[in-house]
């Protein structure tokens, strides 16, 4: 049994505030950041509750079970188990998402890309959107609410990340997205359909930078982040590839580094007429956006 473990079963019963209170000091001690607020949604995780409802009860008196299972959940985060795999859903543009080891974890930043499809599709009839590298299907999914009169493709090809993909086209109830099981650098894929929208967030990590990455980031799957020796192996392919597809008139939208935007600028702009960067609400520049 682990030092932790017994700590945590030293006093069988606690309330819910002292149940918060200790996990969050562990969590603080431990160097995570948002200590606290991790610790609170593990909380509604284990007790299967939301946080007004822990409020409501924060002198409960919980049982033995129930302390256990709460600090087995802080142990996996004090181990290094990123919050969302551990609460196996995440939400991202106000929507539930299935979440767990094998799939890139969906970011606030990634929703900008989502925003700008809503804005660009809203007055097109009939829009067919590709999201390459789709893991979860956040981008899809959500494109695919916002604009209901659309058609989005949505292509993965890691089999544990694209059974994340059917999960959540099932949770969100979607039927505009179809799931395509595929690798981008594969010619034949979806060829012959020409999109209004290409949507992709790939892998952009440089792989002598992947090891240098925070202990937590690795836990998400290496082939959801190393975009090869320079970063930029999926957008060349895009550039080449995929942007011809593109109906006149439509756009590609593709998140990045901050110090990648000029080289996919370039990449883009020998087959686009307007092209640009965007940053996200931190003021860093997040991705480019090409009109075709």
């Amino acid at each position: 049994m682990s030092p932790l473990r017994k700590k945590a079963t030293m006093r069988i019963k606690m309330t819910i505030s002292e149940l918060l209170k200790s996990g969050a000091e562990r969590l603080k001690a431990a160097g995570i950041d948002d200590a606290e607020y991790d610790a609170r949604c593990l909380a509604e995780y284990a007790l299967n509750c939301d946080y007004f409802a822990l409020r409501l009860d924060f002198q409960k008196e919980l049982d033995e079970k129930a302390v256990e299972k709460y600090f087995s959940l802080i142990e996996r985060r004090l181990r290094g188990e990123p919050l969302q795999y551990i609460l196996e859903e995440w939400e991202f543009m106000g929507l539930p998402f299935k979440i767990g080891e094998g799939v890139l974890i969906p970011r606030p930043e990634t929703e900008i890309l989502a925003e700008f499809a809503f804005d660009f599709l809203k007055k097109k009839n009939d829009p067919i959107v590709f999201d390459l590298c789709s893991g979860s299907g956040c981008i899809a999914i959500s494109v695919a609410k916002l604009c209901p009169n659309s058609t989005v493709y949505a292509v993965e090809k890691s089999d544990a990340a694209f059974n994340y993909l059917m999960k959540n086209i099932e949770l969100n109830g979607v039927k505009n997205v179809k799931a395509v099981k595929g690798d981008v650098f594969d010619k034949t894929i979806l060829f012959g359909i020409a999109p209004d929208l290409i949507l992709s967030n790939p892998p952009y990590i440089r792989s002598s930078d992947i090891d240098g990455l925070q202990s937590e980031v690795k836990k998400e799957p290496i082939t959801a982040l190393d975009g090869g020796e320079d970063g930029y192996d999926f957008y060349r392919v895009i550039a080449s590839d995929w942007i011809k597809q593109i109906k006149s008139g439509g756009a590609i939208a593709v998140e990045c580094a901050e110090d990648q935007t000029e080289y996919i600028s370039g990449l883009f702009s020998e087959h686009a007429s307007d092209v640009k960067a965007y940053s996200d609400l931190s003021g860093l520049p997040r991705g480019v956006i090409a009109l075709i």
